[in-house]
């Protein structure tokens, strides 16, 4: 009785956190979306200002790089970060919208972007998941919780049996 009473509960545990993953990811996309946008908007001015001066990207850029002037240096690396970074995201994000609910988790995993992750786990508040997705998640942790827990019962209750001692 106790023994499925814990694997019950180990479960229904799994079933509640895996549940979550699809509200993380999605929150996660969110968040990612308004990187995308922030750092499109700063790329657009620094093309605006360069192609006011008559200048191409890698112009201006390399403007940056033959000053003389460590300050300018410096602003043009956090510029080329800049650019390095709203590629990366921007594909992280466009690969998270084409992706399958099973392809989603491993997506976000591989190539999150630690900043972003950071302010979403800050910001997560937890949510009932009212979607198939959500559904699917939460049946999943609930077998592979109830399953994790009844193999650890198992491998208990085999450490706690005398062993027989053979007849000879």
């Amino acid at each position: 009785m106790i023994r499925r009473a814990l694997i019950v509960v180990a479960g229904l545990s799994g079933a509640v956190g895996a549940s979550q993953a699809p509200e993380l990811m999605q929150q996660y996309t969110q968040r990612l979306g308004g990187a995308v946008q922030e750092l499109t908007a700063v790329i657009e001015d620094f093309e605006a200002d360069a192609a006011r001066e008559g200048l191409s990207l890698d112009m201006a850029l390399a403007r940056y790089s033959a000053s003389q002037d460590g300050f300018f240096n410096r602003r043009g690396l956090s510029m080329e970060r800049t650019f390095a970074r709203h590629e990366r995201i921007t594909a992280h994000r466009r690969a998270l919208q084409d992706a399958t609910a099973f392809e989603r988790p491993a997506l976000f995993w591989r190539y999150h972007d630690r900043a972003l992750l950071d302010g979403t786990l800050d910001d997560y508040r937890p949510a009932v998941p009212t979607t198939t997705e959500g559904a699917v998640y939460a049946f999943l942790g609930f077998v592979l919780g109830g399953g994790a827990m009844a193999l650890l019962l198992g491998i208990l209750r085999r450490l706690r049996r005398p062993r027989r001692a053979s007849v000879q």
